[in-house]
């Protein structure tokens, strides 16, 4: 329920949402009211753009990853990196270049989704591109939503926030004949992702050819802490379920 609250998108369908959460978890929610606001942990009041990122998953995977190389020296290190960074980059430039979308394939499922539901939309034309979209009947305004499709805008917020169309956007672009294509981010799109993925990425060179001109370079001056130094991380719930 707390990850379901983090991805909400309208900061009136939150407040909701956590008025409920606060009723069945009232312990939790206190800590989450005095430990943090509520800008940096949702989407909904988050004065930037997340995107889809909100954990980070994406981090603990690569320190997983690394968690032998970690221990060598920092060249060896390095050049692990490079080989691991390398191995994603080529399989990047190998799907881009076989793909036939014009979009990233997550984004274009995110699309076709999206799509699917727009489809039981009725839409209502308000002025030049702005439009009035409903998901049920002409008298059910309370799932009402406003599309801007020259500002890029919709009343749900996300299409401002992943800068992808909404099914709200995608159902008023069908209705007046734009592609919806043209809405998404260019950052999404396959062109990008190759672009990304297109530079190489070169070994550290051997030291006897680093060219320092005889320059002396000292290791930086480190106060390290008494005690041995952890190599592993094991969470406090994982100790308790282990028991």
């Amino acid at each position: 329920m707390f990850m379901r609250l983090a991805k909400i998108y309208k900061q009136t369908d939150f407040d909701l949402e956590y008025e409920k959460f606060k009723k069945i978890y009232p312990d939790a929610a206190k800590f989450l009211d005095e430990s943090d606001s509520l800008d940096r942990w949702t989407r909904a009041y988050s004065p930037r753009s997340r995107y889809n990122i909100m954990t980070t998953n994406g981090v603990e995977s690569i320190n997983a990853r690394l968690r032998e190389e970690r221990q060598l020296p920092i060249i060896a290190l390095l050049n692990s990196l490079q080989t691991l960074t390398t191995s994603w980059f080529s399989r990047y430039r190998k799907a881009s270049v076989a793909s036939t979308t014009n979009f990233t394939p997550p984004i274009e499922s995110i699309l076709s989704e999206r799509f699917n539901i727009g489809r039981g939309y009725q839409i209502y034309e308000l002025g030049r591109l702005e439009f009035d979209v409903r998901s049920a009947t002409n008298s059910d305004i309370t799932n009402s939503d406003i599309v801007d499709l020259e500002s890029k805008r919709c009343t749900c917020r996300e299409f401002v926030i992943d800068k992808i169309p909404c099914s709200h956007a995608i159902a008023a672009s069908y209705f007046c004949d734009v592609n919806f294509y043209s809405l998404c981010s260019k950052y999404y799109s396959v062109m990008i992702w190759s672009l990304a993925s297109s530079e190489p990425i070169y070994l550290v060179l051997n030291q006897n050819e680093w060219p320092l001109d005889d320059m002396l370079v000292l290791p930086p001056v480190i106060k390290r802490r008494r005690g041995r130094k952890k190599t592993k991380q094991i969470s406090i719930c994982w100790r308790i379920w282990r028991r």
